[in-house]
């Protein structure tokens, strides 16, 4: 798909033009943008000789790169750069193509990002351009490109908040969607530090087609992938951090179970030697003909084992805390913390204006602040 706008000069929106009127357009006044999707070799050869492309810029376009770079031309610069795509059943990304001179921007994409999906929506609308020139419209794109990170900067957060609940449980799941996030986790931080450092590049020095204000644009979009990088820095030691919360849970229960079976040996165990004396068949045995010797010792093997239940029980051996009303307790020594703070914080101001409100007024009836 090859979209092709001209921006008159003084204009404030776009004119849709066939492609075929490539030429006408680039022999008129104004500048053009040119958005091509779902390309092949012979459609950016046949571009690439409108605009002057060389051999390889051509092959950049058509070569996938993991590394997103800047290059300077004679009369334009070339972006290479990252977004995630969206046609994947997991997070991968895809490459896009920029070519921004004085009086053209051309783009290239296999995917439609969101950026570039904005602008084709956008640009033909009266008043969005406001006689801005390429370098503006690309930070524009690039600003709307920097948003669209932020939803899933955000939904990993949800999703780590939502895991530490869920390992403090115990949750069998908890592993598998720790390790998933973790490689979607380092993939998205590797595309936003990748795209902050390319805009800081931009922001910071000149490149053809790229003026002033241009670049002031594109330090925002500069600060906007940063904040995004330092967000997701933190990503990796939280899930660790949920990781080692779901195996010490799982450890605590398997230590329970061990507690517990071990507690029942302990009280099966005196039992069993009274069984095992009870049934040793001596002749001459003491209280072997006693009428009621099976109903003493049954009686006496029950009263062992409540007695040691009981004692176990009182020592701290077997009970405590479940471990399901654990994950509703979380963060309450926080907002605690929180309260104590603001009570703090509060005091001196109240004191303040208490002194204000006793103090004498002054020789002039006056109050001191």
């Amino acid at each position: 798909m090859r979209h092709l706008f001209h921006i008159a000069s003084g204009a404030t929106a776009a004119v849709t033009v066939p492609f075929e009127r490539l030429d006408e357009v680039r022999a008129s006044d104004g500048w053009l943008w040119l958005d091509v999707t779902d390309f092949a070799h012979a459609d950016v050869a046949e571009i690439g000789t409108h605009f002057g492309l060389d051999a390889l810029e051509v092959e950049d376009v058509l070569d996938w790169s993991k590394f997103p770079k800047v290059e300077e031309r004679e009369d334009h610069a070339l972006i290479v750069g990252h977004g995630l795509s969206a046609t994947a059943d997991r997070l991968t990304t895809v490459e896009y193509d920029v070519f921004i001179g004085d009086r053209f921007l051309v783009t290239f994409h296999l995917e439609d990002l969101p950026g570039f999906a904005w602008g084709r929506s956008h640009v033909v609308q009266s008043g969005v351009l406001n006689g801005s020139g390429p370098d503006l419209l690309w930070a524009r794109i690039a600003e709307v490109g920097a948003a669209s990170f932020r939803p899933l900067v955000e939904g990993l957060d949800a999703r780590i908040d939502d895991l530490e609940d869920r390992a403090i449980a115990g949750i069998p799941s908890v592993p598998g969607e720790v390790l998933a996030l973790r490689r979607d986790s380092h993939t998205l931080g590797q595309v936003v530090s990748a795209q902050r450092d390319i805009f800081r590049i931009l922001g910071s020095e000149e490149y053809p087609g790229i003026g002033r204000q241009g670049r002031r644009r594109l330090t925002h979009v500069y600060d906007d992938y940063s904040r995004l990088t330092r967000s997701l820095e933190a990503a990796p030691v939280l899930l660790a951090s949920v990781l080692e919360s779901y195996r010490g849970t799982i450890a605590e229960r398997a230590n329970e179970v061990m507690k517990v079976l071990t507690v029942f040996a302990a009280i099966v165990l005196p039992l069993s030697l009274i069984a095992g004396v009870y049934g040793m068949n001596f002749r001459h045995m003491p209280e072997l003909l006693w009428r009621w010797g099976y109903l003493g010792v049954m009686v006496l093997m029950v009263l062992v084992g409540v007695g040691l239940w009981i004692y176990f029980g009182r020592r701290g051996f077997i009970g405590g805390p479940r471990l399901g009303a654990v994950p509703g307790l979380v963060g309450k020594g926080l907002v605690e913390l929180v309260k104590i703070t603001a009570d703090v914080a509060w005091k001196p101001a109240n004191l303040l204006i208490d002194l204000a409100r006793e103090s004498p007024p002054d020789e002039k009836g006056e109050k001191p602040d």
